[in-house]
């Protein structure tokens, strides 16, 4: 808080008033002589224009509002001032522009970090917009305990279950999900990303044609249990780990994972444009479990489960789709840009003519906000990511940081939707681009969570008449 200190005149005494950058005052004086005799000159005249309506000790307060405003400006930080003056006012002569060009385009995302997700990502699909565009997760599955099969009888079944927690696209298209053994290794302290793969042996433990319900609850017997997908695990290898009973491979997770690497859970891709769906699963409640009965005929369980090391691997083929061809020529469909998650698409963007708000003198913003807006009728199956982000390239243009404007309190930045436009605050940011304490090499705006969100997106461009991105500026001109 920048507070100044005035002398001011009543009847009978002077005393201090302290003025802070919010026009705080504290009140029971007489009118102050200090406005007619001792005010600076360009004071004076600034309040008669600016405020012609007001006189005497109304005047002189608001000039000391005014005062204090303009010493917030020549403070360290030149970006505090938009945070506290609303732009409703023209008191400090607020000037309002939307019309900087905002110069915007698709580009591919790179390769996102996979491992330690909340959710993995299975399936796929193909949008007639986008292309196709798969998902397959790898896991270890690792021992819960040592495993003891000493009164197996027979084993009825070794089943995955995998819970969802969320899917994208169209539930009503009939999926084949196929669980395939690794031959490589993971494990849990490294680092994975998008691109990644590990080989597997060729021919699937399991195999399952189904319609992905993650909305419709389970019964098993007599239990009704959450949604969940349940494959069928061969019985060649559930006899094998039966045989296993006893052996040093149960004594430990390390001699584990040298017997059993984990396992590449996958879809056969869909073959038709509009039809697919990505489901998000909870693969650490995940579990495979061996059913079996004891030598009482009673029916018995052991569960691994896929708690340690996993990744996502996401691949994306535009050829042929407007996608495709926008990515080939910057000039296609050059109205609209697109973001995709699961590390497929992001919009790149610039800024180019900010700096020129101050080509007339020093500016102060107290407001800028950009917003994009979804092409209409353009979210029907595929619905638009509930919020996105914004990062800025920085100087070596491989970089990247997030604006000043992220770092305040929750809810500030924006990036969600309403009405089908995402609304961001950028004024600190801007007011540091200003003064020259931040560059402006261009941004990023992508899916919030793109390794874990499969939505799209298509949003007008620099270049679009009816739904532009555009920059709003509320700023006010500081007089040298």
């Amino acid at each position: 808080m920048h507070v100044l200190i005035f002398m001011m005149k009543s009847s009978n005494r002077s005393q201090p008033l302290p003025i802070d950058t919010m026009g705080l005052f504290q009140s029971g004086f007489g009118t102050p002589a200090i406005f007619t005799e001792q005010f600076p000159t360009f004071i004076r005249k600034t309040l008669k224009h600016s405020f012609p309506s007001i006189t005497g000790r109304n005047r002189f307060l608001s000039a000391i509002i005014y005062l204090s405003i303009l010493t917030a400006a020549g403070c360290k930080d030149p970006d505090e001032l938009g945070l506290s003056v609303l732009p409703a006012t023209d008191l400090l002569g607020t000037e309002y522009s939307d019309t900087a060009s905002v110069v915007a385009f698709t580009v591919k995302e790179d390769s996102l970090r996979t491992d330690e997700l909340s959710v993995q990502l299975i399936g796929g699909y193909i949008d007639p917009y986008f292309g196709k565009s798969n998902s397959e997760c790898y896991s270890e599955v690792l021992l819960q305990g040592t495993p003891s099969f000493s009164s197996l009888q027979v084993s009825d079944s070794l089943v995955l279950k995998l819970f969802y927690k969320g899917y994208y696209g169209d539930t009503n298209t009939l999926q084949t999900i196929n669980v395939y053994r690794m031959t490589e290794s993971m494990t849990a302290d490294s680092i994975y990303y998008s691109n990644k793969t590990f080989t597997t042996e060729v021919d699937p433990l399991g195999t399952l044609t189904y319609y992905p319900m993650p909305n419709t609850p389970v019964v098993i017997d007599s239990d009704t249990v959450a949604p969940q997908l349940r494959i069928p695990i061969s019985m060649i290898l559930a006899d094998s780990l039966v045989a296993l009973n006893g052996s040093a491979t149960y004594q430990s997770n390390e001699a584990w994972r040298e017997y059993f690497k984990g396992i590449k859970i996958a879809i056969n891709e869909p073959t038709a444009v509009g039809q697919g769906c990505v489901n998000a699963f909870d693969l650490f409640n995940a579990k495979m479990t061996l059913y079996y009965r004891d030598t009482s005929d009673l029916p018995q369980s052991y569960s691994w489960v896929l708690t340690g090391a996993k990744s996502n691997h996401f691949t994306h083929d535009y050829t042929g789709f407007p996608v495709g061809l926008q990515l080939q020529d910057s000039s296609y469909a050059d109205t609209l840009t697109c973001l995709q998650g699961m590390a497929g698409l992001k919009t790149k963007f610039y800024l180019p003519y900010l700096e020129h708000l101050k080509d007339s003198g020093n500016v102060v913003v107290n407001r800028a906000q950009l917003k994009v807006t979804l092409q209409a009728n353009s979210t029907t199956p595929y619905a638009a990511p509930t919020s996105l982000l914004i990062v800025a390239i920085d100087a070596d243009g491989t970089t990247t940081s997030f604006p000043a404007d992220y770092y305040e309190p929750t809810g500030f930045f924006g990036g969600t939707i309403s009405d089908r436009t995402y609304t961001f605050n950028l004024t600190r940011h801007a007011n540091r681009i200003l003064s020259g304490a931040q560059g402006n090499y261009g941004y990023y705006l992508v899916v919030t969570g793109s390794s874990i969100q499969a939505s799209r997106a298509i949003l007008g461009s620099g270049k679009n008449a009816d739904y532009p991105i555009k920059l709003e500026l509320y700023y006010t001109r500081i007089s040298q």
